[in-house]
């Protein structure tokens, strides 16, 4: 089932500065082996479900470079008819506080190892308490790039 963990392989590194300013960012992660349920539906569509954890770097507009820890998961939207192939979510623990990654997917390739992804950002504690921000990512096997912005 490697086709749900490529479409979130979003293991997030995203740390903010105090401020009200957007705050840009790129983002580079690995993932580990993901865990995984789910079949063959009816019409002969993949579905399930898949669960990981993983590291993550990232690289502010202001050259300031973060590591970060995610869990995320995964879900397949069958029948494929809807505007993203899967929905998932992280929730990301960086040294200065912890947040969220929503996220709707695509699959870009036939194979289904291959994904795009645009989210928000929902933060929790610490320097992230209370902003919010959106992202965009590029999965493909256990690894992702992308690139986000805090926007309060």
């Amino acid at each position: 089932m490697n086709i749900l963990m490529v479409g979130m392989a979003v293991t997030l590194t995203i740390t903010a500065a105090s401020g009200a300013s957007a705050q840009m960012f790129t983002f580079e992660s690995q993932n580990d082996t993901p865990a995984t349920v789910g079949g063959v539906g009816a019409d002969g569509a993949p579905f399930g479900g898949a669960y990981w954890t993983g590291k993550s770097n990232a690289t502010f507009a202001d050259g300031r470079k973060t590591t970060s820890t995610t869990k995320c998961i995964s879900m397949s939207q069958p029948p494929r008819d809807s505007i993203f192939m899967m929905h998932g979510a992280c929730d990301i623990v960086s040294n200065d506080g912890t947040f969220s990654a929503l996220m709707g997917c695509n699959f870009v390739d036939k194979a289904g190892t291959e994904t795009s992804c645009v989210g928000g950002l929902v933060g929790k504690t610490g320097a992230y308490a209370g902003r919010r921000g959106t992202l965009t990512l590029h999965g493909k096997g256990a690894a992702a790039k992308g690139t986000g912005q805090w926007l309060e």
